[in-house]
């Protein structure tokens, strides 16, 4: 078939709906799509059609992502990629990724990031492995501080009063956490992602909504504060034994992350804690027995694109003084191909291009592995524990997009 790809129009949303719907193995109600509707604008939902029938999709959020050294540039938020099984092996998702990765260079956004549902889609289109998470489970019975966490103030929060204290919360975090991005909203609800995230508890999807405890800890001074959403799963409900499912747990700060850390394994007939986190998060050093948390899976999350590279790698920041080439390969998009030099430090950067033998050489793909790495700010190992305590903000949580 001669695939064309076109922005979809208002009532094309059905139909995208119900690709993605039998692409990913949903029973989506009206409520879900609705909300798909409000956070992702039409202009940027692509489409393929087959005889009048939408047969494949790929969709973006505008999102800003942080970098190392709290620096942001804006990315595209790829979701909602799908093509029916029936239409399979015809070059449609070559075709969308195509297209989108230029429009996403059209509006000037340096770079697009995913959630890969498998890893291995991506690659071939330029991404990346960007970005990692833990699968924790902390047993309650006999996990203890070495060094009890500062005293906070912390209170419980109905999930429909908590969005103001959780959207700034979140905020204040995502500014110091290389890898999150901005949770988008409308025009006259700049919250609306938080409010979907906690005021709709009976439309759960992996990205928002569902019903969770809400435990608040107030700013103190410099502190922004954090927050965390957790429910209990295992168990039988209010016997000992149950299992704390932790959703997110937000913080700008180690100090005020570790005092939420404690109410949760202090909570009353939990015998374990369970979360999903970066994979440099700094709790197992705080504890008396860093065994404690045990990692039961590593999953890969971000995957980037790398679409300019003077735009993303100036914009970082470097833990310590560098000068160094690198050159990419990159059939795809010729603009981004060639030798780059790269000069930079904690303080800023610069990114031009450059003659003579690189340093590094990388595909497209490496490029997005690239970009995040910095030995301050992106570490997944290597480090030493009582440095990674004393500087690092923590936002443990898996971002939606």
């Amino acid at each position: 078939m001669d695939v064309a790809v076109r922005t979809i129009d208002e009532d094309d949303w059905p139909a995208v709906h119900r690709v993605v719907n039998t692409v990913f193995g949903h029973h989506g109600t009206p409520a879900h799509a609705a909300q798909e509707q409000e956070l992702i604008p039409t202009g940027r939902v692509l489409a393929v059609v087959d005889d009048g029938a939408v047969v494949g999709t790929a969709a973006a959020y505008g999102f800003d992502l942080t970098l190392p050294g709290g620096t942001t540039v804006p990315a595209a938020g790829v979701t909602n990629v799908g093509v029916l099984p029936t239409h399979r092996r015809r070059g449609i998702l070559r075709s969308l990724m195509d297209r989108q990765l230029a429009d996403v260079a059209d509006a000037g956004e340096p770079l697009a990031i995913l959630d890969a549902s498998e890893a291995a889609i991506y690659g071939r289109f330029g991404y990346g492995l960007a970005s990692r998470y833990s699968c924790w489970r902390i047993p309650t019975a006999g996990t203890t501080f070495a060094v009890a966490p500062p005293d906070r103030r912390l209170r419980l929060v109905d999930q429909a009063d908590a969005v103001q204290a959780v959207a700034a919360a979140y905020e204040a975090a995502r500014v110091v956490r290389p890898g999150a991005v901005t949770r988008p909203g409308t025009d006259d609800r700049p919250d609306r992602w938080h409010e979907l995230l906690l005021t709709e508890p009976e439309t759960e999807t992996w990205k928002v909504g569902g019903r969770f405890m809400v435990v608040v800890a107030d700013p103190v001074g410099d502190d922004p504060g954090g927050y965390a959403l957790y429910r209990f799963e295992e168990g039988v409900s209010g016997a000992p034994g149950m299992t704390l499912a932790v959703r997110e747990l937000v913080a700008a700060t180690d100090d005020t992350a570790a005092a939420l850390w404690r109410y949760l394994l202090e909570v009353d007939l939990v015998a374990a804690v369970t979360a999903e986190v970066p994979v440099d998060g700094p709790l197992p050093w705080r504890l008396t027995d860093h065994r404690a948390v045990r990692v039961t899976e590593q999953r890969d999350y971000l995957f980037a694109r790398v679409l300019d590279v003077p735009g993303v790698f100036a914009a970082r920041r470097y833990a310590t003084e560098l000068d160094v080439v690198v050159e990419v390969h990159d059939d795809d998009r010729p603009a981004v191909a060639g030798r780059w030099r790269i000069e930079g430090g904690p303080d800023g950067a610069r990114c031009e291009r450059a003659a003579g033998l690189a340093s590094r050489a990388a595909g497209p793909s490496r490029g997005g592995s690239t970009f995040p790495e910095c030995p301050a700010d992106h570490q997944p190992s290597g480090e030493s524990p009582t440095a990674r305590i004393r500087r690092r903000p923590l936002a443990a949580t898996r971002v939606p997009g």
